[in-house]
């Protein structure tokens, strides 16, 4: 009975705990965290090279940390405490082998298979197929995403707000974040007249909307399991899997 009620506090906890006492100072370092990301975004899109994106997010990461750190965020609230780390790898370990799964059933499926074998794995080689998903996707993208919206961002503003109102900032953010790589995806899209005026613009908006929404569960596996490897084994999962499935999608002739 005691171990029931422990879960359930547990539950109702992951969004409605009030910090129990905000920070007696300006914002400052979350403002500075907010512009830092924006840097990031603007770099990693639009200035460095798709080989430069590890590096750039290791820096980003980097210097988010230590921003966090001199906000008073601790490795607990960053998601990074070492007691948490297997909870996390259990419950991000099952929801990745689920979303592999799942993509790969989706590519039998013709028009998901489409969808998947975009223009972008075109010419694409096998090295350049590895180095995706072994080295930018889960330490450019997964790690670096996830630390940064997951673990910096909302760390630092769980000392401001619930976790259901840090969880709302962080995840809003998290989808503006998807502007620009929406807007390029739609250069290589092979669906017909989407990438096109009104289309366009749609097609951006419901991309930012539907991952401010995937960044809400990522914020649900962090403060449930209390460490961000769980929403990296699934950022991982759903990046890798689509990148490796398109390509073989592309390479083979599928489509």
């Amino acid at each position: 009975m005691t171990a029931e009620l422990s879960n359930d506090r547990r539950r109702k906890s992951v969004w409605t705990t009030e910090p129990k006492s905000k920070p007696d100072r300006a914002p400052t370092y979350e403002i500075l965290i907010v512009a830092v990301l924006f840097g990031w975004n603007l770099l990693a899109n639009l200035v460095v090279p798709d080989l430069g994106a590890v590096l750039v997010a290791i820096s980003g990461m980097v210097v988010l940390l230590v921003l966090a750190r001199r906000a008073g965020a601790g490795w607990t609230s960053l998601g990074l405490d070492r007691a948490s780390l297997g909870a996390g790898t259990r419950l991000g370990g099952v929801i990745f082998l689920l979303v592999t799964s799942g993509v790969v059933i989706a590519a039998l499926i013709p028009p998901f298979r489409e969808f998947l074998g975009d223009d972008r794995f075109i010419g694409v080689e096998l090295g350049e197929m590895l180095y995706e998903t072994i080295l930018r996707i889960p330490i450019g993208t997964a790690l670096g995403e996830e630390l940064a919206f997951r673990g910096v961002l909302l760390g630092v503003l769980l000392a401001w707000f619930s976790p259901l109102r840090a969880a709302l900032i962080s995840s809003a953010l998290f989808g503006l974040w998807h502007v620009l790589p929406g807007i390029e995806a739609l250069e290589t899209t092979t669906v017909p007249g989407l990438a096109s005026g009104l289309l366009g613009v749609l097609s951006v908006t419901v991309q930012v909307i539907v991952t401010a929404g995937v960044g809400m569960v990522f914020c649900w596996l962090r403060l449930r399991s209390g460490s961000i490897i769980a929403p990296v084994l699934v950022h991982w999962a759903i990046n890798g899997a689509a990148f490796v499935v398109g390509w073989l999608i592309v390479e083979n002739g599928w489509i």
